[in-house]
């Protein structure tokens, strides 16, 4: 089975396959090509641990070069201590506990990933019961989402478990902690435990995948031009994004309300650039997208602190106002983006600090919190014609038309226009 030829081969195919210029494959190919790699990778895990379990067995590497199994095998290949550590331990649970699961992994049923979980999950006290049920986890799992998945096994071994659940963790142990601020940065550092880390979880990484998806059809709308960033800031805007809905949510009980951000702005006349929050500078252009939706008061003062205008009184789109735009627009007017409009905020064409623009519903459309921060970004502008219909310019100059109620509007858009400014 593993002659010296086949080996070489082995290795020969492996190494010619590293060198593949992904860059020149089709686009069905590397679909394809990712799917038949990552296939072939789990036979192999399967094979090497069925290899490594036996070699430890025998006790072969101690035997032949002194070393215990897992150390012999970093130190060959490269691979990290724990990671070499964490292969043996799986297939020596799988080989003792559950070859059932062992064996489907080796079919190609299960993954190595699925497999640690079952023996994760192993519990001493129900073993016939647990038993008994790995065909059935097993079949499950290829019509279930990991972590749907993964919730199901520890469900069932809590079910199963007549002594109960583990002692849920003390919730003293649950820390959280910030450091910086909205110029340099906010650093936050987290460590939870029982429901606490299900939840957190659960809710980052929903959001950052429902944000992905976001920047994903952005980037399809606008044929490139809107970047999809890394699933980590994914996470990270998917946290914002779940911070922001919860402080929708009123504290009595009675429902969500529209967020809003309460500050105190001041801008002094002479450098209407620097803006201060609450007595502290902000970075100029950090706070574009917020003076859109919030209760604001703007004081401009002179160089000597004198006030000079107190502002515009009406600031935000009241409530007939929102009932308008949201007869007329029905949701986020960005192309292909299906936000509710209870989940959108009132963006300002005329941006009515900068354009001094007006808060009337010829001026204002519906857009979600992100493309409201989209087309706060250099280059982006949106437009409003007179039949209701909003176009928008990317910063490479490319028109594409907005939505109404889900649906984009046929037909090549119309050149840009200059937004009508204040009346």
């Amino acid at each position: 089975m593993f002659g010296a030829g086949e080996l070489q081969e082995l290795k020969n195919q492996a190494a010619e396959l590293a060198q593949v210029d992904a860059l020149n494959v089709p686009d069905q190919d590397l679909l394809d090509g990712v799917l038949a790699v990552e296939t072939a990778m789990q036979s192999l895990l399967a094979c090497e641990a069925a290899l490594l379990v036996e070699l430890d067995v025998r006790g072969l590497t101690d035997a032949v070069h002194g070393m215990r199994t897992a150390k012999w095998l970093a130190r060959e290949t490269g691979i990290a201590p724990g990671t070499a550590g964490g292969r043996l331990k799986l297939a020596r649970r799988l080989r003792r506990d559950l070859p059932e699961t062992e064996q489907a992994v080796r079919d190609g049923r299960l993954s190595p990933d699925r497999a640690r979980v079952m023996v994760k999950a192993f519990n001493p006290r129900v073993v016939d019961e647990f038993r008994a049920m790995q065909e059935s986890l097993i079949e499950e799992s290829a019509s279930m989402t990991y972590r749907d998945w993964v919730e199901r096994v520890e469900i069932l071994v809590e079910l199963l478990d007549q002594d109960g659940p583990k002692p849920r963790d003390d919730v003293d142990k649950n820390r959280l902690s910030m450091n910086g601020n909205p110029e340099a940065g906010l650093s936050i550092a987290a460590k939870l435990f029982g429901d606490a880390a299900i939840t957190a979880r659960s809710a980052i990484e929903q959001m950052g995948a429902e944000t992905a998806k976001q920047f994903a059809a952005d980037a399809a709308a606008t044929d490139g031009e809107a970047d999809i960033p890394s699933a980590s800031t994914c996470n990270a805007l998917g946290f914002v994004e779940a911070c922001r809905r919860a402080l929708m949510v009123d504290a009595q009980g009675n429902g969500l309300t529209r967020p809003r951000t309460e500050a105190s702005f001041l801008i002094v006349s002479d450098d209407p650039d620097t803006v201060y929050l609450d007595g502290k500078p902000l970075v100029k252009g950090s706070w574009e997208a917020m003076r859109c939706d919030m209760e604001l008061w703007t004081v401009v003062l002179n160089s000597l602190g004198v006030p000079m205008d107190m502002g515009r009184e009406i600031r935000n789109a009241n409530k007939a106002q929102k009932r308008a735009m949201r007869h007329r627009d029905g949701g986020c007017v960005f192309p292909g983006c299906t936000a509710k409009p209870s989940a959108c905020e009132a963006h300002h064409i005329a941006w009515w600090y900068r354009d001094l623009g007006t808060t009337a519903v010829r001026y204002m459309v519906l857009v979600c919190r992100h493309h409201h921060r989209v087309l706060h970004r250099n280059g982006w502008s949106i437009t409003l014609g007179d039949d209701g219909w909003a176009w928008i310019t990317t910063p490479a100059g490319v028109t594409l038309w907005g939505q109404r109620h889900g649906t984009t509007r046929s037909g090549p858009p119309p050149p840009d226009i200059e937004q009508p400014r204040a009346a």
